[in-house]
């Protein structure tokens, strides 16, 4: 990921912009791409300023609280289990939909291990 565009570059898209210019002459001038024009004067038509967004968040699983605490029983009922089987026991019980990866993710935030063939 790019680090965003400086501050400077950012109120001299918008003074040339002021100025009449087109985002395609402005883009030309400052070296920015068509599309980072768009965004910086986007920006700061919605805004009113120049600084950038904040990052935007990620997805979080949903094997966290009771359904984390219902994986660690299953986990201790079955300790045989493949990740596959503790995917699909924890969706028919807690009504989840998770993949099997993010189970084995959330196994590893627990410092479970796993169990990688049956038996």
């Amino acid at each position: 990921m790019r680090p965003p565009t400086p501050p400077q570059l950012r109120q001299v898209v918008v003074r040339l912009h002021e100025l009449g210019h087109s985002y395609s002459e402005i883009a030309e001038v400052t070296g920015l791409g068509y599309a980072t024009v768009n965004r910086v004067l986007r920006l700061f038509r919605e805004t009113n300023g120049l600084a950038p967004r904040a990052p935007g968040g990620g997805n979080y699983s949903p094997i966290r609280g009771r359904v984390e605490q219902a994986l660690r029983e299953l986990v201790a009922m079955t300790p045989d289990a493949t990740v596959a089987e503790l995917s699909v026991a924890l969706r028919e019980q807690q009504g989840v939909s998770t993949s099997r990866s993010a189970v084995q993710r959330a196994l590893l935030r627990m410092a479970l291990s796993r169990k990688k063939r049956v038996s």
